[in-house]
């Protein structure tokens, strides 16, 4: 019963009337400009985030909801939203647009009026995978709804990545269709994911101090629990894979004695229904989630005058036919030693090193092959003027 779920309905073939359409979820960390503490979302002796919010929502006419007495999250005309992570950072989701150009404008004029109303309020919007100013006692759970108080226990009983990832991390999530062969989108997405991770790598900088890693946030993923984070997949099974992914990790679904087991234990109890399976998917965190769609997750956040990069580099790969047929026999299949090494050391590993600039490459030719309607020459432009400076202090590295 769950295999036929996950057949049907996380990898069965779609076709979509927008077959090359794209969401996003950009996250931001917004800081204080006077002293870079964090702005929270709850109500205290400075502005709030969620008193910002309230009064643009207010404004523009955007439907505020709040659930069990925390801070409130917006929904827009467009059909896109506006909400808190844990630790109050802010996420923007973009509605589904059937072109690239759509998802790139959108988001950026949404930042832009975030950003201009916050700095009214002395708040900076910062797009950083991690909080380069604050260490974890300075930002509290801002959450309090049973996920994330249930999440705080769980990660709390396994390390301190997991407290570290609710309330300090940022990323940038790309949302593609299954398109009509999904297993081999499947299979490019996961082995684009360490390239992305190094590409876009942003957040070395924790709390005031360099790390060892190029992505920390990356870092904080990878290590806050191995039973639900990384690489899931197998070339002749992909949804029997993430089936026994989803199976044996832990549910964050303590027993009386306060510990915790794998959710295949829990489907043997009578009681454990749809819905307690579906909240367990939404548990997991691999590098490619899937769902409805395909969730890229390996992106930390970034700079959203620079967003025609990872939005090109996506979409030139994955929905032009030519550019990712060439990328699947350029990085054979998805690499767990490659991932590791990504978050670490970033563009300055050898093999990443050799092939990022082939990836870009392949990426703008299959953008430029979609067409000017799909993506303006603009966003063109800007992605390929990224790329050259991202390779070029790569170069400048390994000098």
């Amino acid at each position: 019963m769950l295999l036929d779920d996950v057949r049907q309905r996380l990898f069965s073939p779609t076709r979509s009337p927008t077959p090359r359409a794209i969401g996003l979820e950009l996250e931001l960390i917004p800081v204080y400009g006077s002293d870079h503490a964090r702005a929270l979302a709850t109500t205290g002796e400075r502005t709030s985030t969620a008193e910002v919010l309230s009064r643009l929502g207010q404004r523009e006419g955007w439907r505020e909801e709040s659930i069990g007495g925390d801070p409130p999250s917006w929904k827009l005309e467009d059909g896109g939203s506006i909400s808190f992570e844990p630790g109050g950072q802010i996420e923007i989701s973009s509605a589904p647009q059937p072109t690239a150009s759509a998802v790139i404008d959108s988001t950026q004029s949404l930042v832009a009026l975030l950003r201009d109303v916050m700095s009214s309020a002395e708040i900076e919007l910062v797009a950083r995978g991690v909080d380069p100013y604050n260490g974890i006692s300075a930002v509290p759970l801002q959450l309090h709804r049973d996920r994330y108080t249930g999440m705080t226990r769980y990660f709390d009983s396994i390390g301190s990545s997991g407290e570290q990832m609710m309330r300090q991390t940022a990323a940038l999530q790309m949302n593609v269709e299954r398109g009509e062969d999904p297993e081999s989108r499947w299979r490019l997405l996961n082995s684009l994911s360490p390239f992305v991770v190094a590409i876009f790598a942003n957040s070395r900088d924790y709390a005031g101090t360099p790390t060892q890693w190029a992505s920390y946030r990356a870092h904080l993923w990878r290590t806050l629990d191995q039973s639900r984070t990384g690489i899931v997949y197998d070339e002749a099974a992909p949804a029997e894979r993430y089936l026994a992914f989803a199976l044996d990790a832990t549910a964050m679904r303590a027993q009386e004695d306060g510990t915790y087991r794998a959710f295949r234990e829990w489907v043997a109890d009578p009681a454990t229904g749809n819905g307690d399976w579906l909240f367990h998917l939404s548990t997991l965190f691999p590098e490619v989630r899937a769902k409805e769609f395909f969730e890229l997750r390996s992106a930390d956040t970034i700079e959203p005058s620079a967003l025609a990069a990872p939005v090109v580099f996506v979409t030139g790969l994955v929905y032009d036919e030519a550019s990712a047929r060439n990328a699947a026999d350029l990085l054979g299949p998805p690499s767990e030693k490659l991932l590791e090494r990504a978050g670490r050391l970033g563009l300055a590993d050898p093999e990443i090193n050799r092939i990022a600039p082939q990836l870009t490459a392949l990426a703008l030719d299959g953008a430029r092959r979609l067409g000017a309607d799909y993506l303006q020459p603009g966003h063109l432009a800007t992605a390929q003027e990224w790329f050259s400076r991202k390779l070029a202090e790569r170069d400048s590295t390994n000098a």
